[in-house]
């Protein structure tokens, strides 16, 4: 009797074990790298059909880490070919793992204010007051901001389908 009891808890520690490998392992699958240009992740192509404009070459350079220890990013500006009245920043952290990508998002939106929180970019989003997109996705941070003359609503909405351009990446 002892020895069947032994054997039930046995399969249902195995069992266990095998569901988390299967779930570590369906999400590691479902994570992509990230390009090694960056930048290329919002590509000029997108940029003209979200604002509407044709964009020149982008601009790339590094971004500060966010804390000490932690990576540095990589910031991309990007310029309408029309004189420069649409602008758009990109700029990406790729954090060591989703554990430390989160956390550090978490920590970073207290200094920003939350205006709304929209689904389904990424794991997680938020617009701020300023109309610009923040995004985590795995153990990527990205932050998007449009600066155009339109409308904070349109300059949001623009924000977010680039948003959502760059998570399917990634």
């Amino acid at each position: 009797m002892r020895l069947l009891r032994f054997l039930a808890c046995d399969l249902s520690i195995a069992l266990a074990f095998a569901f988390l490998l299967l779930v570590f392992n369906a999400s590691a699958a479902a994570a992509k790298e990230p390009p090694s240009d960056i930048c290329s992740l919002l590509a000029s192509q997108q940029l003209q059909k979200t604002l509407g404009q044709p964009f020149g070459a982008t601009k790339k350079t590094t971004a500060p880490a966010a804390y000490s220890g932690q990576p540095s990013g990589t910031n991309c500006h990007y310029t309408d070919q029309q004189g420069g009245t649409h602008e758009v920043i990109l700029i990406v952290y790729v954090d060591r793992s989703p554990a430390e990508a989160k956390q550090t998002f978490e920590k970073l939106s207290a200094f920003f204010e939350v205006k709304s929180k929209p689904s389904g970019v990424g794991d997680t989003a938020y617009l701020d007051a300023s109309h610009a997109i923040h995004v985590l996705k795995g153990n990527i941070r990205y932050f998007i901001n449009v600066a155009s003359d339109a409308s904070d609503a349109t300059r949001e909405r623009q924000a977010q389908d680039l948003a959502t351009s760059v998570a399917a990446q990634i």
